[in-house]
């Protein structure tokens, strides 16, 4: 059953800024953690990416810092194109970062330490891809489930399209 109703949207620029920051977070910190031979260096900040996550799946973007950061900084340090795109999958998509942080935190509490980096990494490929190329791994993910019938298609019409962009 669909409804009529418009879904809400966020800007895709906002959400590039957001995944650069992840990116040179998560590089940091790993490249630090490793150089140092201190992993809660990454812990620590898999922890803010938790926060930050979490909020952001929550709905609550207007207390994410990084979100305000990318928002400040549109036009300033960011230069990507204005473009209004489905929020519910980016949801879905900062819900798994904060899984995957969540991840990395408990691996660094079991001494893990390179299946944390590596939890990490995989978190930075797929914000590498969000910020330099607009691709979403989430997005994908949350679009699959959709045509699988795991979520509901009136959530986002955009992800159910045949042969249309979608996300």
């Amino acid at each position: 059953m669909k409804t009529n109703t418009i879904p809400e949207r966020v800007g895709e620029q906002i959400v590039r800024g957001i995944a650069a920051f992840v990116c040179v977070l998560l590089a940091s910190a790993i490249v630090l953690s490793i150089l140092s031979g201190l992993p809660v260096i990454a812990a620590c900040i898999a922890f803010v990416l938790f926060i930050d996550f979490s909020l952001r799946a929550g709905g609550l973007a207007k207390i994410s810092v990084l979100a305000m950061l990318s928002r400040l900084l549109q036009g300033k340090l960011f230069f990507f194109a204005r473009r209004a795109i489905v929020l519910k999958p980016k949801k879905f998509a900062a819900a798994i970062g904060a899984l995957l942080c969540l991840a990395a935190l408990a691996l660094w509490l079991f001494r893990l330490y390179t299946l944390q980096y590596a939890v990490l990494l995989v978190l930075l490929v797929f914000s590498f891809l969000e910020s330099a190329f607009r691709f979403c791994a989430g997005c994908k993910i949350f679009a699959l489930l959709v045509r699988l019938g795991l979520a509901r298609e009136d959530i986002c019409e955009e992800c159910i399209l045949p042969g249309g962009e979608g996300i």
